[in-house]
């Protein structure tokens, strides 16, 4: 578990969580499939379930993905989409409910998964890849001390079609 601020934590993610995870997905469907697709693919508790097993499996060397807890209850999920120990690189991903917006909550949580990540993990460099339309997740980027780096052509693919990103990186100042 790591800890982010009193009632904000991360969790491990658990099989145990599917139910619930099934349900936030359900009542953000909509929302969220505008920015991430594969939600509205999310139709059944069994296909929720498959998803959370395949990721528990894919944690078992290392925490890649984790819960998000506030006031004790889950509210979404951050996790390294890719991780590269050999180059010491990541990309953080991320997604939440939209009742939990507004608080803090995501800015909170990137800043503790970077800084996990550089810290605890000797990462060289966290990415985020965020669509150029996506409001939220650029005052995300700006807010963590996150660097804009470069525009990647077609490098996001939503319902309808392909649409520019922006990487942004934090580096580790401490490169050991």
């Amino acid at each position: 578990m790591l800890r982010v601020k009193d009632q904000l934590k991360l969790s491990s993610l658990a099989q145990s969580e599917a139910p619930a995870y099934f349900q936030l997905i359900t009542q953000n469907q909509q929302y969220l499939g505008k920015w991430l697709p594969w939600a509205l693919k999310v139709t059944t508790l069994a296909d929720q379930e498959r998803i959370t097993h395949t990721a528990v499996l894919a944690d078992r060397q290392q925490p890649k993905q984790f819960s998000i807890y506030w006031q004790g209850r889950l509210v979404r999920r951050i996790s390294f989409v890719e991780l590269d120990m050999v180059n010491r690189t990541a990309e953080i991903g991320y997604w939440l409910s939209e009742d939990a917006q507004g608080h803090g909550i995501m800015c909170a949580c990137v800043d503790r998964l970077a800084r996990y990540g550089l810290e605890a993990l000797h990462l060289n460099r966290i990415d985020l890849k965020i669509a150029t339309q996506n409001q939220s997740s650029l005052k995300v980027a700006a807010a963590c001390d996150f660097e804009r780096q470069e525009i990647l052509p077609n490098a996001i693919h939503l319902l309808n079609g392909p649409v520019d990103a922006i990487r942004w990186s934090r580096f580790n100042v401490n490169n050991d």
